[in-house]
């Protein structure tokens, strides 16, 4: 069996070619063929996703910002408008000082009473006024031990329990 090398070297003299034709015809033609650009389509890529990629971080940046400035604006308008509401209670507290009152009171002609009248109400015409309205009189509460409130309609039974009409 011949070895192929034997006829690029031309050690055999046997299997040697003729020396005009035969060495260029045993030779292939070779060529250098380009190498695909993978290299550079890969690179392309890669910077493409990567702009994408700070592209949207630049948004989501961005956006936040917005938001932010949002929310300072808002933390501003709410600081200013309890600085206002303190501005404004501290009016109404002065306004409706007790001595404040008597003072204009004095301007106006008016001279405190003399004499105080509490008016009785009667219990049944109460617990019709709460039954009609659904309220119970303001500063009308009655305190059991300390701890625990009767109801409008409770104090109405503990008054006729009392007066000994049942109801």
């Amino acid at each position: 069996m011949a070895s192929p090398l034997r006829y690029l070297t031309g050690s055999s003299a046997k299997h040697a070619a003729p020396a005009g034709k035969a060495a260029t015809s045993a030779r292939p033609n070779l060529s250098v063929v380009p190498r695909r650009r993978r290299a550079a389509s890969f690179a392309v890529v890669l910077i493409m996703m990567i702009a994408a990629v700070m592209m949207g971080a630049v948004f989501l940046h961005t956006q936040i910002a917005e938001r932010q400035l949002e929310i300072d604006r808002l933390e501003r308008s709410v600081r200013q408008a309890q600085a206002d509401f303190d501005v404004l209670r501290a009016k109404r507290a002065e306004l409706r000082a007790p001595t404040r009152l008597s003072s204009e009171a004095r301007t106006l002609g008016l001279v405190p009473g003399s004499e105080s009248r509490f008016v009785a109400v009667d219990p049944m015409t109460l617990a019709i006024t709460i039954a009609r309205t659904g309220q119970k009189p303001v500063g009308d509460e009655i305190l059991i031990g300390g701890d625990g409130r009767l109801g409008p309609l409770d104090q109405f039974r503990l008054v006729k329990s009392v007066a000994a009409e049942a109801p």
